[in-house]
């Protein structure tokens, strides 16, 4: 039972270092546009503009 326990602090130890070296690289802006595909799909990176929507205001 102790040998199950050593290896289950030690799979959380490595998973908690994993997650703060996932939050520190997301942090960095130049590795964020590249794991982060939202930024394709809602037309950040696009250099073409669209034309703006008008409304009519009543």
């Amino acid at each position: 039972m102790k040998h199950i326990e050593r290896k289950l602090i030690q799979l959380a130890i490595v998973h908690f270092i994993l997650l703060i070296a996932a939050q520190f690289l997301l942090e960095i802006p130049s590795f964020k546009m590249y794991t982060n595909k939202s930024i394709y799909y809602e037309g950040v990176v696009k250099s073409v503009k669209e034309p703006a929507l008008e409304t009519i205001d009543r």
